[in-house]
């Protein structure tokens, strides 16, 4: 991988952006204001606030890739991609690095900013800052609060961002037409034949139901010592797995380009 080459591609993958993405990013970083002119109406809480800008980045980094090199595995359009005077390797670490980093940074920011000065106005539901804890939270002591509000925290939904970046940027160059719908489709016809596996293969499901503290039942069965060391075996478990299909799905949607005939 050559630097000079590959900025030219970097630069050139930023003017793409901007042009097919630009305008789509802007209205998802206004996904605060709709919540903050539904708060008016009904109550929303910190908590709901959090989720909708971390919705915001997800979204972001599922579509970025098939908004901005959409075309790349399509008969003729995908020839500027096949074109570009850049090997494969300085094309597809550009790809990844505007839909793993650069979209959903900029969709966080902006969302960030959007709900900062949505707090500002002395008018207005919002009374907190997204940053600040509630006070119930404080009040619980839960350790997966602790564990989603440090630097672990931070890791981990920045893992699954890749993730999600990376199983989209492999359905963009499996797909033709209609790319995001396909794939969400797909992922929901998934989601249900593994579910009905699941409870075929498990006999009795509802044990976590009829059980008030299944966290601790699964402390008993596995020895973990307190419940801090069993969230910390689910945080590096979902670590790991996320930064697995990170790299299966990346890998293989870089080897679908390498063999991709224009």
């Amino acid at each position: 991988m050559k630097f000079d080459r590959f900025k030219k591609v970097v630069v050139r993958d930023f003017h793409n952006t901007c042009s097919l993405f630009g305008i789509s990013m802007l209205i998802i970083m206004l996904v605060p204001a709709f919540v903050w002119l539904m708060g008016l109406a009904v109550q929303v809480d910190l908590l709901i606030r959090r989720n909708f800008v971390e919705l915001a980045v997800f979204l972001t980094a599922a579509i970025s890739s098939m908004k901005i090199f959409g075309s790349c595995n399509l008969v003729g359009k995908g020839n500027y991609f096949a074109m570009l005077p850049a090997s494969l390797c300085e094309k597809f670490t550009s790809m990844a690095l505007y839909c793993f980093v650069v979209c959903p940074l900029v969709v966080f920011v902006g969302s960030v900013a959007v709900d900062t000065i949505l707090t500002l106005l002395p008018f207005g539901p919002y009374k907190e800052f997204l940053w600040q804890v509630p006070d119930w939270m404080n009040e619980i002591g839960d350790y997966s609060f602790q564990f989603a509000t440090n630097f672990g925290g931070f890791v981990l939904v920045s893992m699954e961002i890749f993730a999600v970046a990376s199983l989209f940027m492999l359905a963009n160059t499996i797909f033709k037409k209609n790319k995001f719908i396909k794939t969400v489709l797909w992922l929901m016809l998934i989601a249900f034949v593994l579910i009905i596996i699941f409870f075929s293969i498990v006999s009795n499901v509802d044990w976590w139901i009829d059980t008030p503290n299944w966290l601790v039942e699964i402390d008993q069965w596995f020895g973990f010592k307190s419940q801090e060391s069993l969230f910390r075996f689910i945080f590096w478990c979902r670590l790991s797995g996320n930064a697995l299909v990170t790299f299966i799905f990346s890998f293989i949607a870089y080897r679908r380009l390498k063999k991709m005939q224009y």
